[in-house]
């Protein structure tokens, strides 16, 4: 009998054992999985890089593994490219692809919002045909004319000062390399000489570049009449390498000075507008989590998604 009870509570003993063994298993492997690299790592790089290079995509992903668990990446040694390879790379780059479609999602609602009914709609799968009718459109040709011209009941903002707010509503400092994409989307979006309206690194890159210019530089913004197109293809690797052999030569004709970079960065520092009810389709936007466009492709917001010109509500970024 006493043989017998000995037996059960050694059984017992190894049962216990065995839970919190599988216990401490499943700790350590929550501890080393790295899904909070890959969010803090996507979120820094669509403020510092947005269109990061491998390598800036590892340099960041090391940070952040370093600095949640030090002691693990130290195990890895030689193993922490394999590791990247294997764990991070996919997911962070998937990440930062989601958080820039939503971005471009969030700056295309804003133009609406704040041209309101001077914007005709348009559906983001519209055709090529369908989308080169809407850009001819006096209207939208005029919101292209407005969009660095300040408003009539509002003399300290220009139109892209506001949707720049609406984008960020709380956000104090907002990096120059994300007002200089916002701007770039809003000006390709409205340009009639571009013929999209969907938005690739392909496309964004060469405009991007340019505003990014201008802002370091403290160069005014201005309606260019004679602006040539944002190219539509794929660009080399060579020139993709290089962004500033993308830009285009700077044209004198056509030209009307409306806003100064510095008074752009002023109108921005003062207090944003409160936008109702901080909630977009009630997800948390504070890294951004919306629909993924596909690869190459920002904003795809659905088969039958319609930018329109009423209010959407957008959930405020710190």
């Amino acid at each position: 009998m006493n043989r017998l009870l000995g037996v059960l509570l050694q059984h017992k003993r190894n049962i216990y054992k065995g839970y919190w063994y599988q216990k401490l298993s499943f700790l350590l492997i929550k501890r080393n999985t790295p899904e909070a690299v890959i969010i803090k790592s996507a979120q820094d790089l669509l403020e510092k890089k947005i269109y990061p290079n491998y390598d800036e995509f590892k340099e960041s992903a090391e940070f952040f593994l370093r600095e949640s668990d030090n002691e693990f990446f130290s195990t890895l040694g030689s193993k922490w490219e394999p590791y990247f390879e294997k764990k991070i790379r996919k997911p962070l780059s998937k990440r930062l692809r989601s958080l820039r479609g939503t971005l471009c999602a969030r700056v295309k609602t804003a133009i609406f919002e704040n041209f309101s009914n001077m914007l005709p709609p348009i559906s983001n799968v519209a055709k090529a045909s369908e989308i080169a009718a809407w850009k001819k459109k006096l209207a939208v040709s005029n919101c292209f004319r407005k969009l660095f011209e300040k408003i009539k009941d509002d003399e300290n903002d220009t139109y892209m000062t506001k949707i720049i707010k609406n984008v960020w509503p709380k956000k104090k400092n907002i990096p120059n390399l994300q007002i200089a994409w916002a701007i770039s989307i809003s000006e390709i979006f409205l340009n009639s000489k571009n013929e999209v309206i969907k938005m690739s690194e392909e496309i964004i890159q060469p405009a991007l570049a340019r505003n990014l210019r201008k802002i370091e530089n403290e160069e005014g913004f201005e309606y260019e009449s004679d602006s040539s197109p944002t190219p539509q293809r794929p660009v080399s690797p060579e020139r993709q390498k290089d962004p500033e052999k993308q830009i285009e030569p700077e044209r004198n004709k056509g030209k009307k000075r409306i806003i100064e970079v510095e008074t752009l960065r002023k109108n921005l520092k003062k207090s944003k507008r409160k936008v109702e009810n901080n909630e977009y389709e009630g997800k948390k936007n504070d890294e951004y989590e919306g629909d993924e466009g596909e690869e190459g492709e920002e904003g795809e917001e659905g088969e039958d998604e319609e930018y329109h010109n009423e209010i959407v509500n957008i959930e405020s970024e710190n």
